[in-house]
């Protein structure tokens, strides 16, 4: 009863301020232990340390193609893929880059439901932007290229922070390995996750997956096709990557503030979470690290939406 009030308030506070399509669940704020406290991993994802983190907002799904199109009809704006001529694509265990590849045409088949991929962290800021204007709530990016600014008091739309994606991904911090629990990728009996499994076995014929669990899609299924979490979010294991604000810094957790991380100052590169439809299974764990740097484009990364608590 107390989650299923705090969703509504949650609604209602985001239609006043002008948001809507994907929903957002309201992230109470909290403390946890960020990092991975279970055997394996690699090392950027430890010491485990404490975090502290005020209340925001999360999308409920992936960014959509729908979406995105959106965002390029209105604005016209050109991707760093499509300004490069290129994008990486994945196939098994095989990593091309492929002439030609960007949002609109990637290697395998997506409609509108599936989550937009091919997008580089500066098409995700300058995403973010454009909806929060359209919305008429105030943007939170300024700058340009390795000079962008963020603004977390302003109420427009934005990247989560690592902090906050895995405060998230573990609903509320709760001590998991996996958005799902610590076992195998079902919620209440449902598939809750797009991994690498049987059907990127039938696909491709790689050896390392997860074996026995079939979720029927060898690259994206649609946003919010399986299970969410106890939050009421979904795709957090599994389909893309998702670009988060922070630059990523290997050794971030040894000197990470506890109230409300951001990433290091300075870094060539950005952090990612999830994983992509057809990563190693070791790489689920929520406290897994992705990176890359701002202009990277690849076919199982995207991003999702967040905003401050106003």
């Amino acid at each position: 009863m107390k989650i299923l009030l705090l969703q509504l308030i949650s609604l209602f506070l985001l239609v006043g301020c002008g948001s809507s399509s994907p929903d957002f669940i309201l992230v109470e704020g909290g403390g946890f232990e960020m990092g991975n406290s279970y055997p394996g991993g690699d090392d950027d994802e430890r010491p485990v340390h404490n975090v502290e983190l005020d209340p925001f907002y999360i999308g409920k799904t992936e960014l959509t193609v729908r979406e995105f199109r959106e965002f390029i009809k209105a604005t016209g704006y050109v991707t760093t893929a499509e300004e490069k001529g290129w994008a990486s694509d994945f196939a098994g265990d095989k990593v091309e880059k492929i002439p030609g590849a960007c949002w609109k045409k990637v290697g395998f088949a997506q409609d509108d439901s599936h989550p937009v991929v091919c997008v580089s962290w500066l098409d995700a800021i300058a995403y973010c932007n454009w909806r929060s204007e359209k919305e008429g709530l105030s943007p939170c990016y300024s700058g340009e290229g390795d000079s962008v600014r963020c603004d977390f008091g302003a109420d427009g739309y934005r990247l989560p922070t690592e902090a906050e994606w895995e405060y998230m991904a573990r609903s509320r911090g709760k001590r998991i390995k996996y958005a799902w629990g610590d076992g195998e990728p079902y919620i209440n009996g449902r598939p809750a996750g797009n991994t690498k499994d049987e059907a990127a076995r039938r696909e491709w014929g790689v050896k390392k997956y997860w074996e026995g669990y079939d979720d029927g899609y060898a690259c994206t299924s649609p946003a919010g096709h399986f299970a969410p979490n106890e939050l009421g979010v979904h795709d957090i294991s599994g389909n893309v990557y998702e670009w988060c604000w922070d630059r990523y810094g290997e050794d971030y957790y040894q000197y990470s503030p506890v109230r409300n991380p951001t990433g290091p100052a300075r870094g060539e590169m950005h952090s990612c979470r999830d994983v992509g439809f057809g990563c190693p299974v070791y790489q689920e764990c929520v406290a897994s690290r992705g990176k890359g740097k701002p202009d990277l484009t690849f076919s199982w990364g995207g991003f999702r939406l967040a905003r401050s608590r106003p």
